[in-house]
This record gives structure tokens, C-alpha cells and sequence, in this order.
């Protein structure tokens, strides 16, 4: 009888590895034990590789997931009187596109990459109910006179974000001041959403203040900046 050698998620088919992920992730989801590189291996060819077929996998496999942890979110009742279960759906799979493209992640452990997804929910349903309300729970500071409008009332977010970016040169403070400005998160909250990214919102507290700090140092910058993209 010939010794049967087991094939690497690697060398297995889309549809084999999406079998084994279903199987792995119902396990997760049950809080027992399961194997993550299944999983992993279709974010590797959906992320890395840009395959289409391994995308539409992952949503079809992660969707269910991202449903629940809307119906558990506390503001879910006020995200829904503003739009519809399945865009918020949508919206978190293209944030996170978006952003794994941009930041060329790789995720090592299934635990971190659901996080992230987490994340990009919380996001797209902050950033909507932001737009009807218009919370100021981490207002980015006032650049001009008093009478003058806030900034971010002028410019379209994503110049602002743009203009604030272009003043932060580290990833890890950028990562910061898109997490608390951009997604409006509280620094527990990402540690909650960033599990292991971070040592502790005392770092995040930190990075706060240096974001704080560069930004009201290159204040001129800024205004230059944003009064050059409002002319264009």
C-alpha cells in the first residue's frame, strides 16, 4: 500500500482549499480547534496573486461572518435606518480591499486577517452615520481663524486625509491618525480591533500626541496644500 502524501494548500485546487476552509473556519467559529493555512492561502492567491476566483471564495466565506458582527454592533439600529444590511456587506469587502491592496498586507494568522475585516465594518458604519450626524468625538484641530469654517467642513475627507498623511511620514502614525481621525475609532477600540498590533493604548495615546504635534507644526503645509486642491 503507497504512503498517500498529503498536498500543501499551495498545490490544491480553488475549490479543494475552499472545502477545507469551510470546514477550518467552521471549527473557528465554534471556538474549537482549527487549522488557519487554508484560509490563509485564499487570501494569499485573492490578495497577492489578484485572483478573482479566490476573492469571490473569500467574500462568499467571510460574509456571513461580517452579518453577524453587524447584528452584534451597538449602532447597528442607526446604521440601518440610514442604508441596508448588505451595503454595509459591500462596503466592508471593498474597504478591505482597498486597503490590504494599498498596504500590501499578509495576514499569518486567520485570527488577525477577521480582525482587520472587523475593522473595516466598524468603519464603514461609523463613517456613515458620521455623514448624517456628524460626531466630533476626535475632531481633527481647527487650522484657521475662528470664524473661518473647519477644514474638514471645506475639503473633500479624502484631500484632507491626503494633506495629513503627506505630513506623517511613519506607517505606524499614519495607521494611527487613519484609525482615530478617518474611522473615528477610541484608542481601546483599536486595540480591541488591532489585537497584537499595538502594545497598549498607551502607545496609542503616544502616537496621538506626536500626530497631534506634526500636524500643528506643518500647519502653513497643510493650508497650502488643501487651498491647492480646492483651486484645482
Amino acid at each position: 500500500m503507497g504512503i498517500r502524501i498529503e498536498m500543501t494548500p499551495g498545490e490544491m485546487s480553488l475549490a479543494t482549499l475552499a472545502e477545507s476552509s469551510a470546514r477550518e473556519l467552521s471549527k473557528y467559529r465554534r471556538k474549537e480547534s482549527s487549522n488557519d493555512k487554508y484560509c490563509l492561502e485564499i487570501f494569499r492567491r485573492a490578495v497577492i496573486l489578484r485572483q478573482d476566483e479566490a476573492w469571490m471564495v473569500l467574500r462568499d466565506q467571510l460574509g456571513e461572518s461580517v452579518r453577524q458582527w453587524l447584528g452584534r454592533h451597538p449602532y447597528r439600529e442607526s446604521a440601518l435606518r440610514h442604508d441596508a444590511e448588505k451595503s454595509y456587506i459591500d462596503d466592508t469587502f471593498s474597504r478591505f480591499w482597498k486597503a490590504v491592496s494599498e498596504q500590501k498586507l499578509e495576514f499569518t494568522t486567520l485570527a488577525g486577517a477577521l480582525s482587520y475585516l472587523h475593522l473595516c465594518l466598524n468603519c464603514a458604519v461609523m463613517d456613515t452615520l458620521r455623514m448624517y450626524s456628524r460626531p466630533r468625538e476626535e475632531p481633527m484641530p481647527d487650522y484657521g481663524h475662528p470664524d473661518e469654517p473647519l477644514v474638514e467642513d471645506r475639503y473633500h475627507e479624502d484631500e484632507l486625509w491626503e494633506a495629513i498623511k503627506s505630513v506623517l511620514p511613519g506607517q505606524r502614525e499614519q495607521r494611527v491618525a487613519y484609525l482615530l481621525f478617518h474611522c473615528n475609532l477610541k484608542p481601546r477600540q483599536i486595540i480591541a480591533y488591532c489585537a497584537g498590533e499595538f502594545k497598549g493604548e498607551e502607545e496609542i495615546y503616544r502616537l496621538k500626541r506626536n500626530i497631534m504635534e506634526r500636524i500643528m507644526r506643518n500647519i502653513d503645509k497643510l493650508k497650502w496644500k488643501l487651498d491647492a486642491g480646492g483651486r484645482r
